[in-house]
Parts: structure tokens; C-alpha cells; sequence
């Protein structure tokens, strides 16, 4: 949202996501894609003010919390690459058609879920960037999600190092 979106959804949507008060998910993955995110298969129509979405994600973190899901959907499935055509939006998680089923882990726990979307309306004014940039869009976020694990990793790797030295 701070590099891509306009400024009625940095205005609308910031706020929650600096004070914690919103919940966030991604719908990227989905079955049968497995690492191939540009295979993506859910599709969005546009009708009017809004667009039509229908299809599935799976892996999605803490969606069964989540108040809005950053969702990758084909709106354009004649590309001359498998990555045009893939646009980036934000979708209320409670509109109607959309379905979340958690994934149970063999503790009983649950950190991810499934998503299913059956005629879901996502008003146009959530698309983010332009529609079929979301290919780049997505690369930015995963980038920065990325860069963030990395972070962490250095940090608990460097802390890590901290103990042996004082326990040598």
C-alpha cells in the first residue's frame, strides 16, 4: 500500500495495520501451483464498479483472523507471459462467497488456511496499481516479507553467536 496505492486506500487502510487493529493475509499460493505463483488460476472479471472473483488459494497465514486478504487474481488470461494478466487487490474477508477453511497441523493447531471465493464482488477501488501489474506488485511485497525474515535470521544468528562466545 505505501509504494502502490492510491492515497484513499493508504488513508482507509494504514491506520489499522500501524495500530494492529486489522488483521492481513495473502492470497498468493494456490493448490496445485506449488512454488509457481504466476500459474494462479483464480479469476477476476471486471463488471462495472467492481470486480467478480472466483477460485482458490491455499497456505494462506492466519486468514481465519484476517479482516483483509492482499489477493492475486488472473484479469486478463490471454498474456503473452503467464505473468501478465495478474492483478493485485484487497479483499474484505467477510464479503459474501468468500469461505475459510482452516488447515489442521498434526498438533491440532492451526496457522494456515484455505480460501474459497464463489462470485465475490472486490469494488474497484481496491485494486491496487494498475490492472495486470500485480506481478510486480506481488514481487515488491514478497521482497520486503522476505527481507524481513532474513532480519530476523541475522539478528537470532548474531545473538546466537553473543551466547557461545560468553559460554566459551
Amino acid at each position: 500500500l505505501v509504494h502502490y496505492g492510491t492515497q484513499e486506500q493508504k488513508d482507509r487502510y494504514i491506520g489499522g495495520v500501524a495500530q494492529g487493529a486489522d488483521i492481513w493475509c495473502q492470497g498468493f499460493s494456490e493448490p496445485g501451483a506449488g512454488s509457481d505463483l504466476a500459474s494462479l488460476r483464480t479469476a477476476a472479471r471486471r463488471e462495472g464498479d467492481h470486480y467478480v472473483v472466483n477460485g482458490q488459494k491455499i497456505w494462506s497465514s492466519a486468514a481465519m483472523h484476517a479482516d483483509y486478504c492482499l489477493l492475486l487474481a488472473r484479469t486478463d488470461p490471454h498474456g503473452k507471459r503467464k505473468h501478465d494478466g495478474i492483478s493485485y487487490c484487497i479483499m474484505d474477508m467477510k464479503s459474501p462467497g468468500v469461505e475459510v477453511r482452516p488447515i489442521l497441523q498434526i498438533t491440532g493447531e492451526s496457522e494456515f488456511a484455505e480460501i474459497f471465493l464463489d462470485d465475490v464482488k472486490i469494488p474497484a477501488e481496491n485494486l491496487i496499481g494498475a490492472e495486470g501489474n500485480g506481478w510486480n506488485i506481488a514481487q515488491s511485497t514478497l521482497s520486503t516479507e522476505r527481507g524481513l525474515l532474513i532480519f530476523g535470521a541475522v539478528e537470532r544468528l548474531a545473538r546466537s553467536f553473543e551466547l557461545d562466545a560468553e559460554e566459551a
